[in-house]
């Protein structure tokens, strides 16, 4: 690196070097493949040429590296048989060992959904594998572009993958509705085509005919009422409030300092020194800054000033005492507090990141800091003494913060909410697997989703998983059921609960006929091509 500087006569500043060896091994022919190549600061810069044993300068700077590099023939020597004998060694090895699991394949379960009858359709897919999959829509056999979004492909929590692509409908006409399909196609794997059919479209705007007959629909109202008697207060209502702040030294084109303000997980605001940034994020925040001009002095002190400042001083004492002079340093601190609106209980919490390592830690009940690794021990010691600061940082938590936090709820609440319920469909992969419950496209991100039987929530056998973003900006979530000791008579006995924090719940019942899978074919709906 100290010899690509000079060569480019760099001295100072971030500078990144980079490389890569690897080897293609063909089964079929048993061809063999080497590759070894250096790029700098994220440009190509040198690489290896195998045939002739020599370097290829990538760029004029590199003459002088490829000079110095070719006379090294026993390094060379040591190169090629890395790349031909070794590397294609260890690749047969690896291969050999975990080819049943490299090859695995597993087809989704593909479902249509949609929100209200003028939003898109989304073909969903989830429950794949590998990652390696493309899915879109078509219209008369051919692929379309336009009025669809692909979105990205997302993990999920039992390392399959899922990804969607939406369709708006507002210029389609009904009977044109035959004409489109999506189609998913999985790397090495066949097809599976869903023709765009109303009544296989999962929504919760109008009831879904496999599982809306009246005496079903009185039995979920009966055990609904029972549930809001008997689960009242189910949501603890609590809120956070939260400051993410991050300082750098060393790094070019990156703001020296900034920072971002969550209220229940939504950037309320942002900070930027280098670009002079101040400003908020949503429409509420902007009217608590015009009423409480206070609250807009606050924030630039602390986002031009004293928190710069602050940082600076600090990464540069801990930089002196690890030893550092050069290089890129981060500092990051989380700041924040957690408010029970039904009891009252405020939890506040300071933590220090020091290089991408956890620093330190403030302890509120002891009122002394923690430190997170040895090298911290000499910042707690100093900053346990300073018992001024202690008591402005345990104010600023205790008092401050929740003070700041329910004037922010109290705003939030009064602005007009959007709430949006989603699509939910079970899902299955094959007869012996479980049934997923799955929830996608609701917002907020403050909601719950469980297993019942006979109206009573259930914990055996049941596996929830976290919630997730979509690339709409809203969630989704899953809950898995294991049905192997679960027999078909009391299938009816179960269903899946998602609730919605202040909006209305959503109870979809155990029903075969609605599960969406692909180790049977549902009538009318998919079909599989290869």
């Amino acid at each position: 690196m100290s010899t690509v500087k000079q060569d480019f006569n760099q001295t100072g500043g971030v500078h990144f070097l980079q490389r890569i060896d690897g080897c293609e091994w063909d089964e079929t022919t048993g061809k063999v493949t080497g590759l070894t190549r250096f790029g700098y600061d994220g440009e190509d810069f040198i690489e290896l040429d195998l045939k002739t044993l020599t370097w290829i300068a990538l760029k004029p700077e590199a003459v002088n590296t490829k000079i110095r590099w070719d006379a090294e023939r026993a390094q060379l020597r040591n190169d090629q048989y890395f790349l031909n004998v070794v590397c294609p060694t260890w690749l047969k090895t690896v291969w050999n060992t975990a080819r049943s699991s490299l090859q695995r394949k597993v087809l989704p379960s593909v479902s249509l959904l949609q929100k209200t009858p003028s939003s898109p359709i989304s073909c969903h897919a989830t429950g794949f594998y590998p990652g390696r999959a493309v899915i879109f829509w078509r219209k008369d056999g051919e692929e379309i572009h336009e009025d669809v979004y692909l979105g990205e492909i997302l993990p999920n929590n039992d390392e399959t993958f899922q990804m969607s692509a939406d369709l708006s409908i507002l210029s389609v006409t009904p009977e044109d509705w035959g004409r489109y399909d999506c189609v998913f196609q999985l790397s090495g794997g066949e097809d599976i085509i869903t023709n765009l059919n109303e009544s296989i479209i999962r929504t919760n705007w109008k009831g879904n005919k496999s599982n809306n007959n009246d005496n079903i629909m009185d039995k979920e109202n009966m055990k609904l009422f029972f549930l809001i008697l008997l689960c009242y207060g189910s949501f603890a209502v609590k809120h956070s409030l939260n400051y993410f702040i991050i300082g750098s030294s060393g790094v070019l084109n990156i703001s020296e300092f900034a920072g971002v303000l969550m209220v229940d997980g939504v950037q309320m605001g942002y900070c930027d020194v280098s670009k002079k940034i101040l400003e908020p994020r949503q429409e509420w925040a902007k009217n608590i800054l015009k009423k409480h001009p206070e609250q807009l002095d606050w924030y630039k002190h602390k986002c031009f000033e004293d928190q710069p400042n602050f940082f600076r001083e600090l990464i540069s004492s801990l930089k002196q005492q690890f030893n550092q002079s050069e290089g890129v340093h981060i500092l990051q601190r989380i700041d924040g507090c957690e408010w029970d609106e039904t009891t009252g209980e405020v939890i506040g919490m300071t933590q220090y990141h020091y290089n991408g390592e956890d620093f330190l830690k403030f302890d509120l009940e002891k009122g002394t800091w923690i430190a997170l690794k040895p090298e911290a021990d000499v910042t707690k010691l100093k900053w346990d003494t300073d018992q001024l600061g202690i008591k402005h940082r345990e104010n600023d938590l205790t008092k401050i913060c929740p003070e700041y936090l329910k004037l922010y709820v109290e705003y939030e609440k009064s602005f007009p909410q959007t709430k949006v319920l989603p699509s939910v469909s079970l899902l299955q992969k094959t007869p012996s697997s479980p049934v997923s419950c799955h929830a996608t496209g609701f917002y907020p991100d403050r909601a719950v989703m469980f297993w019942r039987k006979d109206g009573d929530e259930l914990h055996e056998g049941v596996k929830i998983g976290e919630i997730l973003p979509n690339n709409d900006e809203t969630f989704q979530m899953s809950a898995d059921l294991s049905i192997l000791s679960v027999t078909p008579e009391d299938w009816g006995r179960y269903d899946c609960v998602f609730q919605l924090s202040g909006g209305e719940d959503i109870i979809t019942n155990l029903n075969e006929s609605i599960i969406r899978t692909n180790w049977k074919a549902p009538v009318s709906v998919t079909e599989l091509s290869v």
